[in-house]
């Protein structure tokens, strides 16, 4: 049964868990709040992995989020727990030396030509000295790698160029024309991934998979140019590598749906597709084509998932495998809100990294409680089941630029609702404000 008020606070998390046995230096995870918990954060800011400004000692999805990816580039298992291992990791990694803006030297001159050579950084010269075009470049890398976007070069970051300079440097330069080898596995890769859709393996680079090089591009903000450059095989190997590592043991079997594939999953996958508003079909056809995959992409693009255009089990689970509506802890998703109060309103933003607008806020907190929400103010009022009124957990809608749905929320309780506004960032407002009172649409539930 959901509560059906929640007095909002900062400090509410700490109430409703338990602090770590201080006796075991790393048994720690989501829900517990300490001092050594701050700690943690600390460490995982110094190394650009933790983006929230203040270390808060409370072990909430963002600290859960910034674990995960530490263990990611340390090739760590994946939990979100801080076991033995991961702790020594990131106690060793913590003393390792970080460039950033103002470094100077041929570690400077050696990074910049490795993000040089993958396309990375465009500036005519080495120049050894760690600016502003170094640190995007960096960024960008970084995004593309799915690490902690700082723009600082931390071991995990040069860890990660090393790796992905080795594997791209045999396919660099493949166009219209080529033969051989090399293409061949250009090819298998591209129909891994569901845009090479010739039956065969040709070894000859023409204009079928020149087209399909252009598609991989489009769905990834590349230069849609159908050639293969440092920056597409980069992206390109990346996107092969997170299909085929095997899933952690907590993950559920392995499926696989992609173009070809018939039956009641391809429909079910369509239907929460259409649902989302990413597939434009009017029919439900129960046939992965062209049109299901570019939907699948347009869906693992905003949910952030490898964009592949295949449904692989984490993309399965996130689309339609999420947790019954019982299982949504609306007291975690008000807890995880907490840590975010403050972020920067920014449009499009649905990161603690980058910023939130009003509906990426709320599709990356349903996100961390495993429940996928339509990522815009539009299709989540499409989407939502009326209720007459607000309970914790809801969405409350608003009209502010016209008489449709511009603006929503998550309702916390006690007439309060917390989301992130244009000229406050994340912040909470009450719905008798005379505001909001007079914009105020209705709420709906989505989970």
């Amino acid at each position: 049964m959901k509560p059906s008020h929640v007095v909002f606070t900062a400090a509410m998390a700490s109430a409703f868990f338990l602090a770590p046995d201080d006796s075991q230096a790393a048994e720690w995870k989501k829900g517990m709040s300490s001092p050594e918990i701050k700690q943690l954060q600390l460490r995982l800011q110094a190394q650009g992995f933790f983006a929230y400004p203040q270390a808060t000692g409370y072990f909430g999805a963002v600290t859960e989020e910034a674990v995960k990816a530490f263990q990611r580039a340390m090739n760590l298992p994946v939990t979100g727990i801080v076991d033995p291992a991961t702790y020594a990791k990131l106690t060793v990694s913590a003393s390792s030396r970080t460039l950033a803006i103002g470094s100077r030297g041929d570690e400077v001159r050696e990074l910049q030509q490795r993000l040089k050579w993958l396309g990375y950084f465009r500036y005519p010269q080495i120049t050894g000295y760690y600016g502003a075009v170094t640190a995007e470049a960096v960024k960008q890398f970084q995004r593309d790698n799915r690490l902690a976007v700082t723009g600082r070069a931390d071991q995990a970051t040069l860890e990660r160029l090393k790796q992905t300079e080795g594997s791209v440097s045999s396919s660099v330069g493949l166009s219209v024309g080529s033969r051989g080898s090399q293409v061949r596995e250009l090819q298998q890769h591209l129909k891994q991934l569901g845009y090479f859709t010739y039956p065969n393996i040709t070894g000859y680079y023409g204009e079928i998979t020149a087209e399909a090089v252009r598609r991989f591009q489009r769905a990834n903000d590349l230069p849609t140019t159908g050639v293969v450059d440092s920056r597409t095989a980069a992206r390109l190997a990346n996107a092969v590598k997170a299909k085929i590592s095997p899933p952690s043991t907590s993950e559920r079997p392995s499926l696989l749906l992609s173009i070809g594939s018939r039956g009641e999953e391809v429909k079910r996958v369509q239907q929460k597709l259409k649902e989302l508003g990413y597939f434009t079909n009017s029919d439900i056809t129960g046939y992965y084509g062209t049109v299901t995959a570019d939907a699948v992409r347009r869906f693992q693009q905003a949910a952030k998932l490898p964009v592949t255009g295949v449904v692989d089990s984490q993309t399965y689970e996130r689309l339609v495998g999420q947790a019954p509506a019982a299982k949504l802890d609306v007291i975690e998703l008000v807890a995880d809100a907490a840590e975010l109060l403050g972020a920067p309103y920014v449009w499009g933003g649905d990161t603690p990294e980058e910023g939130f607008d009003c509906s990426g806020f709320i599709f990356y907190l349903f996100q961390q409680q495993g429940v996928t929400v339509p990522r815009t103010v539009a299709l989540m009022w499409k989407a939502g089941a009326p209720v007459s009124a607000p309970e914790v957990g809801d969405i409350v809608f608003f009209a502010t630029t016209a008489s449709s749905p511009s603006h929503a929320g998550i309702y916390i309780g006690n007439g309060q609702f917390i989301h992130s506004g244009a000229s406050t960032g994340v912040t909470i407002s009450r719905l008798d404000q005379s505001y909001w009172k007079q914009r105020y649409l209705g709420a709906k539930r989505l989970f």
